[in-house]
């Protein structure tokens, strides 16, 4: 029989049912998989049901004695079993052993025994190794078997608790104490370091609450973990049954991040990598290459089991190697340890001196892109220049002038400033004076390099408030069929978004489309990293929000990237994903959330996304905390801008001026800033900006006759999905309504927290009848009123309502409880039936005895 299950594991009640009906049960389950906390659960649950339970306490250090556990416990009616069954009657109690596999073996026999014979019912807890895991032997497994062999002769009920799934991980760390610290990336980083361990995540989280209550980066801080603290204690207990093999894998990976799968099967066993990867401690990325990253918690942990000076002796073993089969094969991340261990012993004792010239400056070419692309520019002048004394190349020089900040390989800027341009730079470098290289080389590289010209041109007609010449241009880029997958999805989604702010949606979507191609493959086209992926949707997501489409599904995909950034990226990828993630909550309404993705995304480093970029990220912030109400944090972060010169800039704060104004009471005030920002726009290819501009200056009564009809010509002439609905909403307010909450200025449509693969639900309004569109309508109802009254009548939570006309919960609430009180509703579903039948011109039936408030 099946025992049902909530989130948080096997029901309690229905085992407490089971047991008290005399049947016994064995929990089993890896270390952390929740043994403990079931256990817990049911002793609570039978005790509730009026059950007496005796708490036997097994210990390591009372397992060499025999009946070691049961003397212990001076429990009388333990004392009372004897080793001969069919001594003594039937116990009333229930016998409750957390760790059952510490007990001795004569206490294992007599308690196992017991059961067998059905004089004892109890629920014990035993922990299974994990595959590959180092089994007990001699005594140890004979009482891991005597109740193992309960559940499988029948003589009690086995219960199998699986690791946890990302899934339930992600719902365990939701119902943590102070989860709202944590932001979305940290929470993905968790995950995967949690192994499967419910023990492990909860100690992680409680350290990750502690240090971002202290304003550390809680990743970072996982690389320092104080010796014996409980988080040290688990993670040392949770790799004890790891095989030394294993652990040699998991030290030597992370000493060699992003080692290609086929170079790592010539340094480790073949076997154990595949088990790594099987289980989740190694993580292989979508390239060719199947580039292999370790849990970094785990593989922390399994380097000190190996120790330092082995780790060493695994490096360096694998550099010897490279060096002598460099002409079959050669590993960028070898290449980088070997040079970090020239830098750090020298010439003379780290043998570097018998290495041929060639070799050392390709070392040194690899320890170099590796530091600057870290932004590591004192590590990368050194190892360049270590590799321009042995051979003086046109990469090398290039590192040397990026590390230096003097780039001028490309007249668009500093390579350093930007992925693309560095991979421009690098890829025209390796060509120079290389006479067996093609022309197919250079000409991506040239390709790459125009495309980065016409974005970069494309930025500034945007910025100018031009869009639809930077749609053009982007648009441009797209069609340079010899760039790198990496700068085509870059163009892609530039286009996309420029289609979008000018007021062309299909447009938009046709290239949005082909950018989630890409991203979609089964195999990561070549050079596609997780910064180049986490851009492109950051952009999409912008693009959607700025639009008025639903961007549920790319919040999904951005969940599912993190999930991936959080075992292969860098710091550069998780500062992205939290920029990209304050904008999926800002759009979602969440302002709590999306202020502490910024926080995250400025801590780990300012600079993550460029301007103009990253000063628009903020803007949609503060935008949304003064929706909120938070007018103080809504105030800092515009305060703390800078000189905003560019039209784009001074109009989108203005934008953000005029919703804290608003919010404040400053009616006049927020007008003028909304008449300033809507100045200008005024006459530029921005419909998205402008149709937002012209909806505020109706709202808040400010607008010309002719500002209106500009706003109903916009709606005709675009395909925006915000669009109509700007004019829809705009010509169903009415007087009484211009004192409302400042929630009536959103125009972008908030997001909800669908998952990805769920179906949407049929419109449920769609067959409504229409409300009226100003004035009162039924019963005296304004028409907001009577909208909400027609949705609440079709089935429609609040929320789903607030959500649909892109109000707070709380103003859907407000608008709910004066309609009832117009109306004589004694609740909100009374209140839908009597507007609809009203409406319709039906007769409303007596009052329903039950309330929904």
């Amino acid at each position: 029989m099946e025992v049902g299950s909530t989130e948080a594991g096997p029901d309690a009640g229905a085992l407490a049912a089971r047991i008290l009906g005399g049947t016994s049960i064995v929990v089993t389950g890896t270390r952390g998989s929740g043994r403990s906390h079931v256990l817990r659960a049911v002793t609570r649950e039978l005790e509730h049901r009026g059950a007496t339970t005796i708490v036997l306490r097994a210990a390591s250090a009372l397992s060499a004695q025999p009946y070691g556990a049961r003397e212990a416990a001076a429990h009388p009616v333990l004392s009372a079993l004897r080793d001969r069954s069919d001594d003594g009657g039937v116990m009333d109690e229930v016998l409750v052993v957390d760790d059952v596999e510490l007990l001795d073996l004569a206490s294992a026999r007599v308690l196992a025994r017991a059961i067998a014979s059905r004089r004892l019912t109890a629920v014990v807890a035993l922990r299974t190794a994990r595959p590959r895991g180092i089994e007990p032997v001699g005594e140890g497994d004979e009482v891991r078997r005597s109740f193992l062999d309960l559940g499988v002769e029948e003589l009690a009920q086995r219960i199998d608790l699986a690791d946890l799934t990302d899934d339930d991980a992600y719902a365990f760390i939701a119902g943590f104490p102070d989860v709202a610290l944590v932001d979305s990336t940290t929470r993905a980083g968790l995950v995967w370091r949690a192994d499967g361990s419910r023990t492990l995540l909860s100690h992680l989280m409680r350290q990750a609450t502690d240090d971002a209550r202290a304003g550390r980066d809680p990743l970072a801080a996982l690389r320092a973990i104080a010796p014996h603290s409980p988080l040290a204690v688990a993670l040392e207990r949770h790799v004890a049954e790891m095989p030394p093999t294993d652990l040699q894998i998991l030290a030597g990976v992370r000493r060699l991040p992003r080692l290609d799968s086929a170079v790592a099967t010539r340094l480790f066993d073949a076997e154990g990598i595949q088990a790594l990867v099987a289980r989740g401690l190694l993580h292989t990325d979508a390239s060719p290459q199947r580039r292999l990253t370790a849990n970094d918690l785990v593989a922390q942990e399994a380097q000190r089991r190996v120790g330092t000076a082995a780790t060493d002796a695994l490096v360096e073993a694998a550099g010897r190697r490279m060096l002598s089969e460099a002409d079959e094969w050669w590993s960028p991340p070898v290449a980088v340890a070997l040079a970090q261990r020239w830098h750090r012993l020298g010439p003379e004792a780290s043998g570097e001196g018998a290495v041929p010239p060639a070799l050392r400056a390709r070392v040194a070419l690899d320890a170099a892109r590796e530091a600057n692309d870290r932004g590591d520019t004192g590590h990368a002048a050194a190892h360049a220049a270590r590799g321009r004394r042995a051979v003086d190349t046109a990469p090398l020089r290039l590192e040397a002038q990026i590390a230096a900040g003097t780039v001028s390989a490309l007249p668009s800027g500093d390579a350093g400033d930007d992925p693309l341009r560095l991979r421009i730079a690098r890829s025209l470098a390796e060509c120079e004076g290389a006479e067996t290289v093609g022309h197919s080389p250079r000409e991506r590289a040239l390709a790459d390099s125009r495309v980065g010209e016409l974005l970069a041109r494309a930025t500034r007609e945007g910025a100018h408030l031009d869009w639809c010449a930077a749609a053009e241009t982007a648009g441009r880029a797209v069609a340079e069929a010899a760039a790198t997958p990496a700068a085509r999805l870059r163009a892609l989604v530039s286009a996309g978004t420029a289609e979008a702010v000018a007021g062309r949606w299909r447009h938009a979507t046709t290239y949005y489309r082909g950018a989630e191609r890409m991203l979609a493959a089964r195999r990561a086209p070549a050079g596609l990293g997780a910064r180049d992926r986490l851009a492109a949707v950051m952009y999409m997501l912008a693009g959607h929000q700025i639009a008025g489409a639903d961007g549920t599904a790319l919040h999904a995909m951005l969940e599912r990237e993190m999930a991936r950034t959080a075992r292969e990226g860098g710091c550069g990828a998780l500062r992205l994903a939290a920029a990209a993630a304050a904008i999926a909550f800002s759009a979602a309404g969440h302002a709590q959330e999306s202020l502490r993705e910024l926080e995250s995304a400025m801590s780990r480093a300012p600079s993550a996304v460029a301007d103009p970029d990253a000063t628009m990220v903020a803007l949609g912030v503060a935008d949304e905390l003064a929706m909120a109400g938070r007018l103080d944090e809504a105030r800092a972060i515009v305060g703390r801008l800078d000189d905003l010169g560019a039209p784009l800039l001074r109009r989108s704060r203005l934008y953000v001026q005029t919703t804290i104004l608003a919010v404040e009471g400053s009616r006049a005030a927020a007008r003028n800033a909304a008449r300033a920002a809507a100045d200008l726009t005024r006459g530029r290819s921005a419909a998205a900006l402008r149709i937002r501009d012209l909806f505020r200056l109706i709202t808040l009564e400010a607008a010309t006759d002719d500002e209106v009809d500009e706003l109903v010509q916009l709606a005709a002439t675009t395909d925006l999905p915000l669009a109509a609905d700007a004019v829809r909403r705009a010509s169903a307010r009415s007087a009484a309504e211009q004192g409302l909450p400042v929630d009536e200025l959103r125009l972008h449509a908030l997001w909800s927290k669908t998952d990805a693969g769920d179906v949407p639900e049929p419109d449920a309004t769609r067959d409504a009848p229409p409300p009226p569109t100003r004035g009162e309508g039924w019963g005296g109802l304004t028409a907001r009123e009577l909208e909400i009254a027609m949705m609440a009548s079709a089935g429609l939570t609040n929320r789903e309502i607030a959500a649909r006309l892109f109000l707070s919960v709380r103003t859907v609430e407000s608008h709910v409880y004066q309609a009832r009180a117009k109306v004589g509703a004694p609740s909100r579903r009374e209140l839908g039936r009597m507007v609809a039948a009203g409406v319709t011109g039906l007769e409303p039936r007596g009052t329903s005895g039950s309330a929904s408030v």
